[in-house]
C-alpha cells in the first residue's frame, strides 16, 4: 500500500477541474475571476486545489497558497493572506515589485514588514487605514499580474479571522481588471446558521464574476478507481460497496476505513470516523504516536525548531518519530518553511481530542513557555496556549499583546476581540495593570474604539460608558472627559442624538476653559456637532467658536478642523460658498496634522452638500 495516499491519476472532479481552467482562461484575457469552493471536510477540496495549482504553474502563472487555522477564540489577523504573500516577499525576484507597492499604497508595509521598509510607513492607526491595508493587497496582486497571471488560492476559509473576510470581499467587489484570479475553500458541513462566513458567501454569490464549486462525494465508480490507485490493484467489488456505505463516498474516509480494514468482512468497523482515524495513529510507534501529539496541541502546522523546543527529546529521536509519521502519510513537509503539518485537519483533530486533559494542559503550557520569548506576531498563539493550560496572567497578556499585533496591521475585529478576551480575564488576575502595563479605563477605550472601527457600534456605546464610569470613580476628571466625549460619538453613529448631547455636556463640565488644553478643544468641537445633529444651530456655533479658539490657541490642529467642518455644516444652508471654502480649510488642516479621519469627515460633508444642492457631478 502507498504510503501518503497520493494517487498517480487525478480521479473524479473533471467537471469541477474544467470549470476552473475555464475560469482561469477568463482571468488570462484580463477578467477577474474568483471561485468559491465548497464541500465537506475530507470531501476532497484540497486534491482538487492541487491539481488545479499544478496546471496553472505549467500554463506560466504565478500560484500563491495561503490556509487559515482553527485556533478556538484566538484570531490571527490576515493569517492565509500574509502566508500566501510572504511568497512574494521570499522570493529575490519580486523585490522591485514590492518596493514599488509599498510606495504607491504604503498598507503593504504592515502585512510585510521584512520585505519592505516599516521606517518609512506614514499610517496611523485609526479606522480608515484598513482600507489601506486591502488595496495594497489589490495592488500587490495587480501589480504582479502584469508580468503573468496570479492565482491566489485560500484553503479553510470557515476558520478565517474577519480580517481576512473583509479583505476577500473588498477584492470580490473592486478588482474589475487585472489577470487575477481568488480560488477559496471552505468546509459547507461548518457553516452553521450564525456562521460569520455566511453572510459574506451570500453578498459573493451575487457578484460578477463570482462562481460557486459544490464537490459532492465520489460515486461508487469514482470510489473504486481511488481506491485502486492507492493500493496498486482493484478491489473485489463487495469490499468496495462496504467501503462505500460507511464512507457515503467521501475520500478521505474511505482512505482511513481502507487503512482500518474495514474493506474485510471479517473486521469489525470501527465504531465512529474518530476511531478510524486514530486505529491509523496507534498503528505507529510509541515515539512517532508522541510526536504527533506534540504536533496536534500547536495546531494543523508547527516549525521544526518550535517542535524541537517543546518535545524537549534529542535531535535523533525527533527525527525517527517524524519520519515515521511521514511516511505513513499523517504528516506532510514544507521544505521552505521547515514547518510540519498534518495531511489532513481532521487527523490532528483525532489525536488532539484524544488526548488525556492533563497532556493538552501541559503541552499547551510547554508552548506557551516556549513562546514567551519569541518576537513580534506570536501574541494570539501565546494567549490561546496560554488560556488552554489555565494560564490566565500569561492569557491576559498574551491578550493585550496580540491585541497590540493586530491594531499594528490595522485589524480592527480582531483587536475588538483579544481586548474582549483580556476584559473578560481582568478581575480573575491578581495586579492587572502590572500584568498589561495598562488600567482598565485604558483598555475600555481601545476596546470601544476598535469595537467602534470594526461596527460594532452598539459594543462602542457600552464600553465607552463603562469607561467613563469607572474613570469618574477613580476622581479622574481627563479621562472621564475623553471617555464621555467618546460615548458621544458612537451615540450619534447610533441615531442616539439627544444622549449624545448629554454625554458631550458632561465631558464639557469636566474640563476646565483655562488653560487652553487641546482636550478642551476637542470636547467643545464634540459638543457643537452634537448639537448640530439636534438642530440646535445658534448653541452649536458658538460652541465651534469656543472651539477654534481653544484649538488654535492650544495649537492642536486636528481639533481646528474638527471645528471647522461642523462650521461649514452650519453655513451649508445660508452660504454655501462659506461651507465650501470651511470645508476645504477642515480638510487642509486635518491634512497637515495627518488626520485621515477628520480629512474624509470633511469630503463626506461636502459631498452630501453638493448632492442635496443637485450638483451631482
Amino acid at each position: 500500500m502507498a504510503g501518503g495516499f497520493t494517487p498517480q491519476g487525478f480521479i473524479g472532479r473533471a467537471d469541477e477541474l474544467s470549470r476552473l481552467e475555464a475560469a482561469l482562461d477568463r482571468t488570462e484575457q484580463g477578467r477577474p475571476q474568483l471561485l468559491l469552493v465548497a464541500g465537506d471536510a475530507g470531501v476532497g477540496k484540497t486534491r482538487l486545489l492541487l491539481a488545479f495549482a499544478d496546471q496553472a504553474r505549467r500554463h506560466g502563472d504565478r500560484v500563491l497558497t495561503g490556509g487559515c487555522v482553527e485556533l478556538g477564540d484566538i484570531g490571527l489577523a490576515y493569517l492565509p493572506v500574509v502566508d500566501a504573500l510572504r511568497e512574494l516577499a521570499d522570493d529575490p525576484a519580486e523585490v522591485e515589485l514590492l518596493a514599488e507597492v509599498a510606495t504607491t499604497a504604503p498598507g503593504i508595509r504592515r502585512l510585510l514588514p521584512d520585505a519592505t521598509n516599516p521606517s518609512t510607513t506614514s499610517l496611523k492607526d485609526d479606522g480608515q487605514d484598513q482600507l489601506q491595508i486591502f488595496d495594497a493587497v489589490r495592488a500587490l496582486l495587480v501589480g504582479r499580474a502584469e508580468r503573468s497571471p496570479v492565482v491566489l488560492v485560500l484553503e479553510d476559509l470557515h476558520w478565517a479571522d474577519r480580517a481576512t473576510r473583509d479583505v476577500l470581499a473588498f477584492l470580490g467587489r473592486t478588482l474589475r481588471s487585472g489577470r487575477v484570479m481568488l480560488v477559496v475553500s471552505y468546509r459547507s458541513d461548518e457553516l452553521h446558521r450564525r456562521h460569520p462566513l455566511r453572510p459574506l458567501l451570500a453578498e459573493l454569490v451575487r457578484l460578477p464574476g463570482v462562481e460557486r464549486l459544490e464537490l459532492a462525494p465520489f460515486s461508487l465508480g469514482e470510489l473504486a478507481e481511488h481506491l485502486e490507485a492507492i493500493t496498486g490493484t482493484p478491489l473485489p467489488a463487495d469490499q468496495v460497496e462496504r467501503i462505500y456505505a460507511r464512507s457515503e463516498g467521501n475520500p478521505f474516509y474511505a482512505e482511513q476505513l481502507l487503512v482500518a480494514g474495514a474493506g474485510r468482512a471479517d473486521v469489525a468497523l470501527p465504531s465512529t470516523l474518530a476511531d478510524v482515524l486514530l486505529a491509523r495513529v496507534q498503528a505507529l510507534s510509541e515515539l512517532a504516536q508522541q510526536a504527533l501529539r506534540v504536533v496536534a496541541v500547536a495546531g494543523r502546522r508547527v516549525s521544526h525548531r518550535l517542535l524541537g523546543e517543546v518535545a524537549g527529546w534529542s535531535e535523533v529521536d525527533l527525527e525517527r518519530g517524524l519520519r515515521e509519521a511521514i511516511g505513513a502519510g499523517v504528516l506532510i513537509t514544507d521544505s521552505s518553511t521547515g514547518s510540519y503539518a498534518f495531511r489532513h485537519a481532521l487527523l490532528q483533530e483525532a489525536t488532539y481530542g484524544d488526548l488525556l486533559p492533563s497532556e493538552q494542559v501541559r503541552l499547551h503550557a510547554a508552548y506557551a513557555r516556549v513562546l514567551t520569548s519569541e518576537a513580534d506576531g506570536v501574541g494570539a498563539e501565546f494567549a490561546h496556549h496560554c488560556l488552554a493550560s489555565n494560564d490566565l496572567v500569561g492569557a491576559l497578556a498574551g491578550s493585550v499583546r496580540a491585541a497590540e499585533e493586530a491594531a499594528a496591521v490595522l485589524a480592527p475585529a480582531e483587536t475588538f476581540r483579544h481586548l474582549s478576551t483580556a476584559l473578560r480575564l481582568w478581575e480573575r488576575v491578581p495586579d492587572p495593570p502590572t500584568v498589561t502595563g495598562t488600567d482598565r479605563v485604558e483598555l475600555l477605550l481601545r476596546a470601544a474604539e476598535a469595537a467602534f472601527a470594526s461596527g460594532e457600534r452598539q459594543w462602542a456605546a457600552n464600553l465607552a460608558q463603562d469607561a467613563a464610569t469607572t474613570a469618574e470613580a477613580a476622581a479622574d476628571p481627563a479621562r472621564t472627559a475623553r471617555a464621555y466625549e467618546r460615548l458621544g460619538r458612537y451615540l450619534i453613529d447610533i441615531d442616539r442624538f439627544e444622549e449624545a448631547v448629554r454625554a458631550r455636556a458632561k465631558a464639557v463640565e469636566l474640563v476646565p476653559a483655562q488653560p487652553p488644553t487641546p482636550l478642551r478643544a476637542r470636547v467643545t468641537a464634540a459638543m457643537a456637532q452634537a448639537l448640530v445633529n439636534v438642530r440646535r444651530r445658534q448653541e452649536a456655533h458658538r460652541w465651534c467658536e469656543a472651539a477654534l479658539v481653544a484649538a488654535r490657541e492650544a495649537g492642536s490642529a486636528d481639533d481646528e478642523a474638527d471645528a471647522l467642518i461642523t462650521l461649514g455644516m452650519l453655513q451649508e444652508y445660508d452660504d454655501p460658498a462659506n461651507a465650501r471654502s470651511l470645508y476645504a480649510a477642515g480638510r487642509a488642516r486635518a491634512a497637515a496634522a495627518g488626520n485621515l479621519e477628520i480629512e474624509s469627515r470633511a469630503l463626506l460633508d461636502l459631498a452630501w452638500m453638493e448632492f442635496g444642492r443637485g450638483n451631482l457631478e
